[in-house]
């Protein structure tokens, strides 16, 4: 678990590689004519900063630079800071033609003793208002051009825990720019607020005023966009999720998943784009599968250690699977053994695999070679000769020619797996970036999946690279496991699929930016495009038709849309407990008139109380209730206690509900002391004296109040009420 030290380390990078963005390149110490010829005067410039950013009275240091692009402009940058530990710094970017102020940022330092505690001040709804006011009021005219952005991955920043902090909580948003009610990406603005204070901390501009996009009229409909996903988007696969240090009898079984590469449809003719050729991925791919070998999972074995390996498997003696290896693969002249280790192979759960790296006198020439421990089969290699002139490459082997070749060594090695194989992508790997802009790939890439009953097992196959230049085969991987498959009988048809992934992942139609792999672009350029808006990241179980995330586990629906809560008294701490990830809907329903069962409050304490930053595993076990998970959760965080009875399917009543609130703030050893306490109400002599600190405590924290002068111990509560109750504790000082 990371310490507090860790998450103020990473807040504070985070901070830094914000102040990146924003930063702009520093003028020369003589600035030319561009500054003398500036539209805006510094001294202009300072009062539109002063006028719209309010300079914190500490900031008493200041200094400026000019900066001026052809393609980006000029620009005043400003600084207002304070020396010192206890200092801290304003810098606000004003264009040096318009006046805009294009970007700012402020870090104040938190004075020695300064804590916060509970949720912050202004919620993510007001402080959304507060940015909007403030994007409206410095960009009026861009502002209106733009939406706020969904959460994509299904991701709720978290709120901060009910303890202690000495760090403030920001919001974060994002408003995409709109063109004809398009996004065009790479363009909007960003604000940061500050929770506790409700100041803006961070804002920036992002907005090409050159931009030359195609026209959107003649774009292919949505529903004949949808077609084509429903044809293209998903592909049916095997993946396996299980552990790959040993066997545990998990198999593969069947998916649907996003297709390889993502779909990318050009919205004007049609057609699929590989997002390699020309486009940088806008939402991670956390598919499992790829490389064939983890070299790190286990440290090299001792010589004893390898003997009880041996003896106890039967495995290939050092001696033995390096000769295995030297021949099947003949190294280069010069080069001698560096290392050798015996690790766990990740295309077969439970198998090993000698690992063995070579290397000439000076380091310019190494090869790796791997066997399988067991066999001696080879499993890869991959040879690497340093370049002393780095320079473009000399293409002499066409794409199509090194295939036969790759094809050629794979019928060579392996004649009979390669009948079980299908090419599933052929990459280019680029050389240097050539003046000319010319297309010059140093290396072709195959990469071969196998086929089980006519289905792709991505996570087996093989890998080859050659060389453009002289044809040389650099590297091979084979990733194979002889384990059983299930039959594809009794799936989901893909239209069922397409219509599951559909609901999270709506097709959107958006202006993307290309960014060319093999030249740098000077103004740069948009392709009208469709995709899936990855709001959240899944695949489908084909037999269940359960959200399945990329290690297998069930993906449970971050939705905060309730049709059942307006006007209700508990509508916005609801929200708020929804906005934070606390709590979701359940077919979009919050039932907040329900008795609230103990299993259903010990979920959202579980959930409210634990580290933002800590994420357990919550699956429940075979034959398990789906709340044992959080039952766990709650022992190890204190919320439960050995004398704590409670039913988790039975509605929970005030009394339990006390003890489990103050539990988790952490007076519960205290409250145990019933001795010490007086409870205030009309009906004292219905609580228990076992219980009376609990009740004492929660109704003097204000965490439930009295109703009618009584503790009221017996009755139960409605999820609303919890809510309400909720917010109160993780407010409460």
């Amino acid at each position: 678990m990371e310490s507090k030290s860790k998450k103020r380390a990473g807040i504070v990078l985070l901070a830094l590689l914000w102040a990146c963005l924003l930063a702009v390149s520093p003028a020369p110490a003589n600035p030319g004519a561009g500054e003398r010829g500036a539209g805006v005067s510094l001294e202009k410039a300072i009062g539109i900063a002063k006028q719209n950013v309010p300079v914190p009275p500490e900031f008493k240091q200041f200094n400026s630079s000019f900066s001026s692009e052809d393609t980006e402009g000029a620009f005043w940058n400003l600084r207002w800071f304070s020396e010192g530990s206890g200092g801290g710094d304003l810098h606000v970017t004003v264009n040096a033609v318009s006046g805009e102020i294009m970007s700012m940022y402020m870090y104040k330092h938190v004075q020695p003793g300064t804590r916060y505690s509970g949720l912050p001040r202004h919620s993510r709804q007001e402080a959304q208002k507060i940015a909007e006011n403030f994007a409206r009021q410095l960009q009026p005219e861009r502002f209106a051009q733009t939406k706020l952005a969904p959460d994509s991955n299904g991701f709720v920043q978290p709120l901060p825990g009910p303890g202690i902090r000495d760090y403030p909580y920001v919001h974060y948003y994002r408003f995409m720019r709109l063109s004809d009610g398009i996004p065009v990406s790479e363009n909007g603005i960003n604000v940061a607020v500050n929770g506790e204070t409700g100041e803006i901390q961070e804002f920036q501009v992002r907005w090409n005023n050159n931009l030359k996009l195609p026209p959107a009229a003649g774009r292919i409909s949505l529903e004949r966009a949808r077609q084509i996903f429903n044809g293209e988007g998903l592909e049916l696969v095997y993946v396996y999720t299980g552990s790959r240090e040993r066997d545990t009898g998990e198999r593969p079984y069947l998916v649907y998943q996003p297709r390889e590469g993502g779909f990318l449809l050009d919205a004007l003719t049609g057609k699929l784009v590989d997002p390699d050729d020309q486009y940088y991925y806008l939402y991670s791919d956390m598919r499992a599968g790829g490389s064939g070998l983890v070299t790190n999972e286990t440290a090299a074995l001792s010589p004893e250690e390898s003997a009880v390996v041996e003896k106890t498997r039967g495995l290939l003696s050092i001696e033995a699977a390096r000769n295995k290896a030297e021949q099947a693969y003949r190294l280069p002249a010069g080069v001698n053994l560096r290392h050798s280790s015996l690790s766990s192979s990740w295309s077969a759960p439970g198998s090993k695999v000698w690992y063995f790296t070579y290397a000439n006198q000076d380091d310019t020439v190494s090869v790796n070679l791997t066997v399988d421990a067991l066999s001696g089969e080879l499993q890869s290699f991959s040879s690497y000769q340093r370049e002393e002139d780095y320079k473009a490459p000399a293409v002499n082997l066409s794409e199509a020619e090194a295939r036969v070749k790759a094809e050629e060594l794979l019928q060579r090695l392996q004649p009979e797996k390669f009948k079980q194989v299908e090419l599933r992508r052929t990459t280019r790997e680029p050389g240097p970036w050539p003046k000319t802009g010319d297309p010059l790939p140093r290396a072709y890439g195959f990469n071969y999946a196998r086929l089980v009953n006519e289905i792709p097992f991505p996570d087996n196959g093989f890998n080859v690279t050659i060389n453009s230049t002289t044809g040389e085969i650099t590297s091979y991987n084979l990733r194979w496991w002889n384990t059983d498959f299930p039959q594809p009988e009794g799936i989901l048809a893909r239209s069922k699929a397409n219509e599951i992934y559909a609901v999270k992942n709506p097709l959107t139609l958006e202006y993307l930016q290309r960014y060319h792999h093999w030249k740098p672009e000077r103004e740069p350029s948009y392709a009208l495009m469709y995709r899936p808006e990855m709001r959240l990241e899944f695949m489908i179980d084909a037999r269940t038709g359960n959200k399945l995330d990329f290690e297998g586990n069930p993906v449970k629906d971050k939705n905060i849309e309730f049709s059942d809560i307006a006007g209700h008294p508990a509508e916005q701490d609801i929200l708020l407990l929804a906005g934070a990830g606390i709590v979701s809907s359940d077919n979009n329903l919050f039932r907040p008139n329900d008795q609230i069962t103990g299993a259903e409050l010990i979920a959202m304490l579980v959930s409210a109380y634990s580290p933002s930053y800590y994420y357990p595993d919550r699956t429940p076990g075979e034959n398990e209730p789906w709340y044992q998970p959080f039952m766990r959760q709650a022992l190890a965080l204190g919320i439960l206690d050995t004398g704590c009875r409670l039913d988790p399917e039975a509605p929970a009543t005030r009394l339990q509900a006390a003890r489990l609130l103050v539990n988790a703030r952490g007076y519960g050893p205290l409250a145990r002391l019933s001795a010490l306490f007086k409870l205030e109400a009309a009906d004292a002599g219905a609580v228990p004296e076992a219980e009376r600190g609990y009740a004492a405590s929660a109704a003097g924290l204000g965490l439930l109040p009295l109703k009618e002068g009584k503790f009221a111990p017996s009755d139960t509560i409605t999820r609303g009420e919890a809510a309400q109750i909720l917010v109160r504790a993780l407010t409460a000082g």
